[in-house]
């Protein structure tokens, strides 16, 4: 199956020696293209496309190497060539000849929109800058890449077993030792204290990048390219949610130490909805739920998904991942591998999906990674914890919409040019069918009246958690560059309700912000969560009982949402799936919030 890259050549060595001979020759194919000027969309935009590709695929897999099997050589190789990467991307996206071609051709629909973002990606990558303010952005632009591995790596590094993800929540929340709870929380809020600095540094060069472009904050800079209008756009959404959750966060709070919270918010909700998480977690077999999401997919979008083993499975980077692939109509669509098991030391926390390839033409179909940490199976079952269901549903949603576009242009094809304000939209939509009966996953019926029943189960609470996070960043990303992060968060944090202890270091393991796509915009997962809920809210409008309506809705959901990429920005696709703009009241109802 070349088609498919082949994981065991995929080495240090490997790469270290490609990486030269890529770059020379994309930086000739570049040139040939400037000397010649292109007149037409295919001569320019695809044939630039083509001139990186190998490179760019390269230098993608190496990072996804150090997101999933990460080590000293990977992080030595990425280190060796990221100046000359970032030197090759900065040479493009600057390019006046480039840019020119840029604006002189003239299309319509979806390559109208993907030369009008080419445009506005090189005016904001530099491309009107000259003499000492163009070296400076540049070398702002190195060290930061380099801060940001930096940051990443120290957090991997710090992240022992007991503290990955789920560990470490089912231990806060089903350890009845409470030393052994401080012991573990401590040492998980407190991790990597060598990127204080590093955090400090990153506000302060991306501060001053965002004013070499023009900006007055990094934070209008990264709005530039998202659905929210302005800054203060995002806080005000913040300030309503604040307002709205602010006295029932109240009634739900809870006295006792940070490392108590979990535990006995745990023991609360037994007591109130008369059911355990553990009792739960014996209906949610991570198999089973994996042949559940499945067979909802199949129910919603009329696509079906088949495991790939034996020897027609392509190579791998580790034993325990596992390759799929998505058949429409008779028709293999795209292709998705899974990894699904922690690996402490190598594996990067949390969860993601990833583009591998792109959709391009009828012929070449899309293929991504979805990522995961759960636990590794103990005598022959992986039972995961519901919000881990939840997590695997949501990951999956980001996957179908890379995978299920109808997009023939690889630049606006899947999540390409999706705001990444609103790229959380497929995804969290998909957590609304965990408990669905169409999943085929059996759980007790009065079991399953009880966990809908919860909910909401201090859902204000959950909700000012994400508002801590988002006002801290945009904050600390804002106008006035802070004197301490910490502070800022310790502030922010205590207006939200949460409790935390003097030494507290967050922010130092906040890859989002400071190592991934989110800076100035983690705000996105609750913009996005407006939308998703508003989308989920057409379903429950039309009754969810009811199996026609429900293939109907998710048929338009499946043209719309999921197909069009983005061919279109984010709101008029949400427009042509719900016949009008976004509101705020499916999500405050669905949370129970509405009257507050």
């Amino acid at each position: 199956m070349c088609e498919f890259t082949n994981w065991t050549e995929v080495t240090p060595a490997n790469v270290r020696a490609a990486l030269p001979k890529l770059l020379k020759e994309a930086e000739i194919a570049v040139a040939e293209i400037e000397a010649e000027k292109p007149t037409t969309f295919d001569g320019f935009v695809t044939r630039l496309n083509d001139a990186a590709r190998v490179l760019w695929r390269t230098w993608a897999d190496l990072h996804h190497m150090l997101g999933v099997m990460n080590n000293e050589e990977w992080r030595k190789v990425n280190e060796d060539f990221q100046n000359d990467i970032i030197a090759f991307s900065l040479r493009v996206s600057q390019s006046k000849a480039l840019y020119e071609i840029a604006k002189s051709i003239k299309e319509t629909g979806t390559r109208a929109r993907i030369l009008e973002k080419m445009v506005q990606s090189a005016e904001l990558a530099g491309v009107a800058l000259e003499g000492e303010k163009k070296s400076r952005f540049n070398a702002l632009q190195v060290e930061i890449s380099k801060l940001s591995n930096d940051f990443s790596n120290a957090v991997i590094d710090a992240t022992t077993p007991e503290i990955a993800d789920a560990i470490f929540l089912e231990t806060m929340k089903h350890n009845p030792d409470r030393a052994k709870r401080e012991e573990i929380y401590i040492k998980r809020v407190t991790r990597a204290p060598e990127n204080t600095p590093r955090i400090a540094e990153l506000l302060k060069l991306k501060k001053e990048c965002a004013e070499i472009l023009g900006f007055k904050s990094y934070a209008e800079l990264s709005l530039a390219t998202k659905c929210a209008p302005s800054v203060k756009a995002v806080f005000e959404m913040i300030d309503k949610l604040d307002e709205a959750t602010a006295d029932q966060a109240a009634a739900e709070k809870l006295e006792g130490e940070p490392w108590d919270q979990a535990y006995l918010a745990e023991r609360l909700r037994e007591e109130k909805y008369s059911y355990s998480e553990e009792e739960l977690k014996r209906y949610f077999d991570f198999k089973d739920v994996l042949a559940g999401l499945f067979k909802m997919s199949k129910f919603l979008f009329d696509i079906d998904v088949e495991e790939i083993t034996g020897d027609e499975k392509p190579a791998v980077w580790h034993p325990d991942v596992r390759f799929f692939k998505v058949i429409e109509k008779g028709e293999t669509i795209a292709h998705f591998y899974l990894d699904a098991y922690v690996r402490p030391g190598l594996k990067q926390g949390g969860a993601w999906m990833n583009e591998l390839r792109n959709r391009r033409g009828k012929d070449v179909t899309p293929v991504c990674v979805v990522v995961m940490n759960l636990q590794e199976p103990k005598d022959g079952k992986a039972l995961m914890p519901f919000r881990e269901v939840e997590t695997l549903f949501h990951e999956f949603g980001h996957a179908l919409q890379q995978m299920l576009t109808r997009i023939d242009e690889e630049d606006a094809a899947g999540i390409n040019l999706v705001e990444w304000d609103a790229v959380e939209v497929a995804s969290q939509f998909m957590e609304n069918w965990c408990l669905d009966d169409r999943t085929g996953i059996v759980v007790p019926e009065d079991l399953k009246a009880k966990v809908k029943a919860a909910k909401n189960f201090r859902a204000a609470t959950a909700c000012r958690r994400q508002l801590q996070f988002a006002k801290t960043d945009m904050i600390l990303h804002g106008e006035e560059l802070v004197a301490d992060a910490n502070e800022v968060k310790k502030e922010v944090f205590a207006h939200f309700g949460a409790p935390m202890i003097e030494k507290d270091l967050f922010l130092n393991a906040f890859t989002h912000i400071f190592s991934g796509g989110y800076s100035a915009g983690y705000y996105g997962y609750k913009w996005s969560e407006v939308m998703s809920a508003d989308c989920y809210g057409a379903f429950e409008e039309a009754g969810l009982e009811d199996d026609a309506k429900m293939k109907e809705l998710g048929e338009k959901y499946r043209e719309t949402i999921l197909a069009l990429g983005g061919s279109k920005s984010a709101l008029e696709v949400f427009e042509l799936f719900r016949g009008r703009t976004p509101e705020i009241t499916a999500l405050l109802r669905q949370q129970d919030l509405l009257a507050k």
